[in-house]
């Protein structure tokens, strides 16, 4: 028997397959597991007791919006503290790069941060800077087409000419020979939004021939539900891609228990041959920028636009028009984040607190805040039921993604009040709805954070405890674990994780970051 790097030893073995709990020690050698069983009388240069204590693979988190966070913050504490050791960028459309072409400023100006300029081009110049900070965790790279057709065609709402079409193939072919394990679309946010059915299948039918995944953030989460989840099987179906429908959920009131006939659309894609999943994250409250808030058309052009729509009188009575025409509940919309000190009281606040404390209706209040903040603010709105949530968690077809950043309590990132599944969801799964609720197992949780997305991303070597595989591994108490984070205080490490292994290196031990940045930015052609 060799002498491990590594032995965690007396836990109960959860290998995430979804299969039954058993007591073992894990070996861990080179990076890999070498070994389960009893493993007592082995040498090791470390042996972690995980007496008490759930061992399973390292959670894979498939939707999250680390690609800017994780150059600040390549610890990725809230993440790798709740025992995620893999995380997928570039969700809901949304990717940094490429910054080309002549509208590269429009790009550029949306990727710059108060704390990051960013210095790449292509989406492999990107890559190669996130490899340069050598995360804590492992990473999976999506092209985002909201990037790809502002980079081809600017914020312009109408189909894209041949030529448009073709330098948005170009840059997506170029984000795959990069390593992209495929594109992501975000079909509720300009330019994205713009895209017919055919640009989306004509793109997807690239992904086809690069063995690539199509994720999407379909078209409309409330009223449009059913076409746009339909839709999304549709672009799947014709180009013959596996699609990801992102966090999955029925939005507004008017929608709520839906979610068990939406999801038949699913089953229904299934029992044909089309490889459709989807993801969920544990809260009845979504998060984007309130700018999400106006009509599509009037952010053509981009945000200098946008804004100057909300400046002019007789467009900004429009823009009014329309967004008071959706019936929006405006005290079930919290400020999140703002980017000026005079408005960092409003954080926390609903639309209705910010409208009765300036005396004016809420639509307007929204209005005044965005010009403000130009147009940056954000905002969580609580928009679903629990029942919808709770029928989408247990469903066969999902798997957990936090839909949420790597951040830090400490440092830039610790600004705001956001929402607080960056640093909980997974947490929150294993302590409210398996210990809890008993809405699942242990094991079919584990499953639907480990072994399910490593399945969709095609990731051999992770997701499973077995051996030969990767040494990603989460130890945990069961007793214990819980997501600590709150909408009103969302930036608290979760509790319960004793021990995260990333590739074999010892991450977090007994709760605390031990300053190992062992996480590798995968390629898709070393699947």
């Amino acid at each position: 028997m060799p002498t491990f790097d590594l032995v965690i030893a007396s836990g109960s073995v959860v290998d995430g397959s979804g299969a039954p709990a058993y007591r073992a020690d894990v070996g861990v050698l080179n990076g890999h597991i070498e070994a389960i069983g009893d493993l007592s009388a082995a040498q090791a240069a470390e042996r972690f007791d995980a007496s008490g204590c759930i061992v399973s693979p390292g959670f894979i988190d498939p939707h999250t919006h680390s690609d800017l966070p994780l150059l600040v913050n390549p610890e990725a504490h809230s993440k790798v503290r709740q025992g995620v050791t893999t995380e997928v960028i570039g969700n809901c459309g949304s990717s940094p790069a490429p910054i080309l072409g002549p509208y590269a400023e429009e790009i550029r100006t949306r990727v710059t941060t108060a704390y990051l300029q960013p210095d790449w081009r292509t989406y492999g110049d990107y890559l190669d800077r996130l490899r340069g900070v050598s995360p804590s965790l492992n990473v999976v790279p999506l092209a985002g087409h909201v990037t790809l057709r502002t980079a081809a065609m600017g914020v312009a709402q109408r189909p894209p000419s041949t030529e448009e079409l073709d330098r948005m193939r170009e840059h997506l072919v170029e984000a795959l020979d990069a390593g992209a394990f495929g594109m992501s679309s975000g079909l509720m946010t300009p330019p994205s939004s713009y895209a017919d059915t055919e640009e989306l299948v004509t793109l997807a039918e690239t992904l086809h021939q690069h063995d690539a995944l199509y994720f999407s953030h379909i078209r409309g989460e409330g009223n449009t539900l059913f076409r746009a989840a339909a839709e999304a099987i549709e672009v799947g179906e014709r180009a013959g891609v596996p699609v990801q429908i992102a966090h999955h959920k029925a939005a507004f009131r008017s929608n709520w228990g839906r979610m068990p006939q939406v999801t038949q659309l699913s089953e229904w894609a299934v029992d044909r041959g089309v490889d459709v999943r989807f993801d969920v994250y544990p809260y009845t409250a979504g998060s984007a920028g309130l700018t999400q808030l106006l009509p599509d058309w009037s952010h053509e052009g981009g945000r200098t636009a946008l804004l100057g729509r909300l400046h002019d009188a007789a467009t900004c009575s429009r823009v009014r028009e329309d967004v008071l025409a959706f019936g929006r509940e405006w005290d079930r919309i919290y400020v999140t984040t703002v980017h000026t000190e005079a408005n960092k009281p409003l954080e926390g606040k609903t639309l209705a607190e910010v409208a009765e404390q300036r005396r004016v209706e809420p639509v307007d209040a929204l209005f005044a805040l965005l010009v403000e903040e130009d147009a940056r603010a954000g905002m969580l709105h609580f928009i679903m039921a629990d029942s919808d949530v709770e029928h989408v968690l247990k469903h066969p077809l999902s798997m957990m993604g936090s839909d949420g950043s790597s951040l830090a309590v400490e440092g830039p990132l610790s600004a705001g009040r956001p929402h607080p599944r960056s640093y909980g969801c997974f947490a929150r799964v294993l302590g409210h709805y398996v210990r809890e609720k008993q809405l699942l197992s242990l094991e079919q949780a584990v499953h639907k954070m480990s072994g399910a997305p490593a399945q969709r991303l095609g990731l051999r070597r992770k997701g499973l405890l077995r051996y030969g595989m990767d040494a990603d591994v989460a130890v945990f108490d069961p007793t214990t674990v819980i997501d600590a984070a709150t909408y009103a205080l969302p930036h608290r490490y979760a509790e319960g994780f004793r021990c995260v292994v990333v590739n074999g290196h010892v991450t977090v031990r007994d709760g605390e970051h031990t300053g190992a940045r062992a996480g590798s930015v995968l390629r898709r052609q070393d699947r």
